[in-house]
């Protein structure tokens, strides 16, 4: 008699839980609209996303013009080697002369230079120099490379 006792106390035990998570029609109604709703959110998320990376892409395509444009409205020669720099190195003042200077340094949005710096071309590449000192402050590799 205890045994069936045990085991009838058990098997209430068993079932009172699966009753209790029982959901009524209007709360399920409720549960299934905010699954509809997060996976709009997400589809939403997700085109957002999409469109930012396409004006990314553009924005880049924009940039790369506006450089080629630079390159074919100011052609230069060179009387000296590529050299890749790097900031802290020091230059002479052959590569930061006046046929190098870039004067509209705001069309590729670059930083303003401060006292005594100018952004000059290297090549492809942009730098802007300490002219005082000859040390290269920045770079900007591969700005004017297209093709």
């Amino acid at each position: 008699m205890n045994k069936k006792l045990i085991f009838a106390s058990l098997a209430a035990l068993a079932l009172v839980p699966s009753t209790a998570m029982a959901q009524s029609a209007s709360e399920l109604r409720r549960d299934r609209q905010e699954v509809r709703e997060e996976r709009r959110d997400v589809r939403d998320a997700r085109r957002d996303l999409k469109e930012e990376k396409r004006e990314l892409r553009d924005a880049k395509g924009d940039y790369r013009r506006e450089a080629r444009d630079y390159d074919r409205a100011h052609p230069w020669r060179a009387n000296f080697r590529y050299q890749q720099f790097r900031p802290g190195a020091r230059i002479q003042p052959v590569y930061y002369g006046r046929n190098y200077v870039i004067a509209d340094y705001a069309r590729f949005r670059w930083d303003r230079p401060g006292v005594n710096q100018r952004w000059v071309r290297h090549y492809d590449d942009a730098l802007l120099v300490n002219v005082r000192t000859g040390r290269v402050v920045k770079v900007v590799h591969n700005v004017f490379r297209w093709r």
